[in-house]
């Protein structure tokens, strides 16, 4: 074996060093390359970015310097004298002005032609303001509203909206839904019939009139029997942006009063109403005639009074006491409404409402007529006073009804009717024949309630509960016994019904709902045993509900 010299030693420390670093210098590069070209590719990314910026940018100066010289070229019209041009120039033409008080007059500043007018004031504006320009994105374009021509011969503008709700169901009933309530006089409340029929299909016109009142009108296609009728539900206008929170509305409308009473059948949990609703006021309190109300200007409650005074001739009675044709008004209410929220998860409102109806007396008299189920008819004047608590609580969590939410609600009904009484045919005379008779004073007390809770648990699938009662009292008719034998006037009863539903929610705009129930309002024994299946579909832009 050979032995390397000094000289070949030194030299070969000296290779390897070179040699190692070589290698590493090779491994590093192409990194170092990756970030160069990455670095490389943002400021080319920059740069286009910046030159669109940059083009946006002269295009809007362009544009303003196009409006800049086409105002400059309107102010530079000749003018001879200011007599001529206050004689001669056209309504809204551009003012002169004189020179600016401290300034030195030339020979430019004493023609009126080169005095600085309103056109040349705004275009200096617009230069100097060219170079402050931000690219900002323009607004989206609004839609254009609907043109309706005017009385008057121009064409105005008005958002009209139009919504259509749709409302048919399946029911199955062990009792027939056209039987009379038993305890109480006939109401005219009407019932769901069994099988398929149409439900309350809703055609919905509003919008604002212009800037002092809105318009709206509502029309309904009911099945009656076996035909379709279509009515008018709603047909009112109201007031806008008057002073001090006051509202006045005037027309065909719900009144105001209680919770669930101005609210239409697409708005409600259930298929059908309490049974309170459909014994007093014989479904719903529609009337014709004029409402003032007014809020309060609170921040974070709600305080509502308000007061209407109605025709009487529908609602409460229904066609059993109209008042139709009469100068005088009939009926009249005053509700009060206060309620807020309670944190950012709950809310909550609540209300008593007034209701007073009547007759009238003496030859000015309206006479409600009743038509009992033993083919008596009962003609009474006088006068109905109705009280209405009504309470309402709502839970979703950090106010977002999206996946949970609680609504739990309830009424209470105080209602008296007194007068006096007449029968037709009910009566007998000394030989046995039927013949009218008039009886001592007509007395009747009820009281009713309901109270409910819809639950969603997941989105768009709900679950409710509703209990219902009325008590009928004890009435006085003052008439004869066999005035009333064989009818549905039954001293005493209290019916009552229980009533669950499930329903799902596709959308806002759709939704089905099973519910099952049972009652004893037909009379003591008699239960009907009900299911209900009903769809609500909405068309068109809908609005949101009421609280």
């Amino acid at each position: 074996m050979s032995c390397l010299s000094p000289r070949a030693l030194v030299g070969a420390l000296c290779v390897i060093p070179a040699f190692f670093s070589t290698s590493l210098y090779a491994q590093e590069t192409p990194d170092v390359q990756t970030q160069l070209t990455q670095i490389q590719a943002s400021l080319q990314q920059m740069r286009t970015d910046y030159d669109q910026r940059i083009a946006t940018l002269e295009a809007q100066v362009k544009q303003l310097q196009t409006e800049n010289t086409q105002l400059a070229s309107q102010a530079r019209k000749p003018v001879t004298t200011t007599a001529q041009t206050t004689a001669e120039a056209p309504r809204g033409s551009f003012e002169t002005y004189p020179p600016l008080l401290g300034s030195k007059p030339t020979a430019s500043d004493s023609a009126p032609a080169k005095t600085p007018s309103k056109a040349q004031q705004r275009a200096a504006k617009v230069e100097s303001l060219e170079g402050k320009i931000t690219a900002v994105a323009p607004p989206p374009a609004a839609a254009a509203p609907t043109p309706f021509p005017n009385l008057g011969g121009k064409d105005r503008t008005i958002d009209l909206g139009a919504e259509l709700f749709l409302d048919a169901k399946y029911s199955s009933q062990s009792q027939n839904p056209e039987n009379p309530y038993a305890g109480v006089l006939p109401n005219g409340a009407e019932g769901v019939p069994r099988g398929f029929s149409v439900g309350e299909t809703e055609l919905v016109f509003k919008g604002a009139v212009d800037n002092l009142f809105r318009g709206e009108a509502r029309f309904v296609l009911e099945q009656e029997g076996n035909s379709t009728s279509i009515k008018t539900e709603e047909v009112f206008a109201e007031t806008l942006g008057l002073p001090w929170g006051t509202k006045v509305k005037a027309g065909k409308y719900w009144s105001n009063v209680g919770y669930l009473n101005d609210k239409h059948p697409h708005e409600w949990d259930f298929v059908d109403l309490p049974l309170v609703y459909k014994q007093i006021f014989g479904g719903q309190l529609n009337e014709t005639g004029a409402q003032l109300s007014w809020i309060a200007p609170t921040d974070n409650m709600l305080f509502k009074l308000g007061g209407e005074i109605a025709q009487g001739s529908n609602g409460y009675g229904q066609s059993f006491n109209s008042n139709f044709n009469q100068n005088k008004p009939r009926l009249g209410t005053l509700f009060a409404k206060t309620g807020g929220d309670i944190g950012d998860s709950h809310s909550w409102q609540g209300g008593m409402s007034w209701v007073r109806s009547t007759t009238g007396s003496g030859a000015a008299a309206n006479q409600a007529t009743y038509t009992l189920s033993n083919a008596n008819d009962l003609n009474f004047a006088g006068g109905n006073t109705t009280w209405i608590a009504d309470f309402v609580y709502r839970w979703a969590p950090f106010g977002n009804p999206t996946s949970q939410n609680l609504k739990i609600q309830g009424e209470m009904f105080w209602n008296k009717q007194s007068g006096s009484m007449t029968s037709s045919t009910g009566c007998v005379d000394d030989i046995g024949d039927a013949t009218g008779c008039n009886g001592s004073n007509f007395a009747q007390n009820q009281q009713g309630f309901y109270t409910q809770g819809i639950y969603q648990f997941i989105p768009k699938w709900r679950a409710g509960y509703r209990y219902d009662r009325v008590f009928n009292g004890t009435n006085s008719f003052g008439l004869p016994a066999e005035a009333l034998a064989g009818s549905q006037i039954q001293s005493g009863w209290d019916p009552y019904r229980n009533t669950i539903m499930m329903d799902w929610a596709n959308s806002e705009y759709s939704l089905i709902r099973l519910q099952l129930s049972r009652d004893n309002a037909f009379g003591p024994g008699i239960y009907n045993n009900a299911i209900y299946l009903q769809y609500i579909m909405s068309l068109g832009a809908h609005g949101s509900h009421k609280y």
